[in-house]
């Protein structure tokens, strides 16, 4: 049996959407995003949650921001929820 290595591309995968990033107000590292397509979810309320800015393809996600994970969350729920750790700030300014 013949052995075929299996390549990976270096590059990150390419986004399928642009997403509306939510700031939560009371906890700033969690932010939830939501494909433009998509109707925003009623928990965020503008008590509550902030816009905080959209997310294109071809921008630099935020630290904490997984593009398979958000593919998965938008299909299951709508939306994804992610939160940004003290050392990934650190890393990111």
């Amino acid at each position: 049996m013949i052995s075929i290595p299996l390549l990976v591309s270096a590059r990150p995968s390419a986004r399928d959407c642009t997403y509306n990033l939510f700031r939560n107000k009371q906890r700033p590292d969690l932010l939830c995003a939501v494909p433009e397509h998509h109707p925003v979810p009623s928990f965020l309320v503008p008590d509550d949650w902030t816009f905080e800015c959209p997310l294109t393809a071809a921008d630099m996600a935020p630290a904490g921001f997984e593009d398979r994970a958000a593919t998965v969350g938008v299909r299951f729920n709508g939306f994804y929820l992610f939160q940004v750790t003290a050392s990934q700030v650190r890393m990111a300014a």
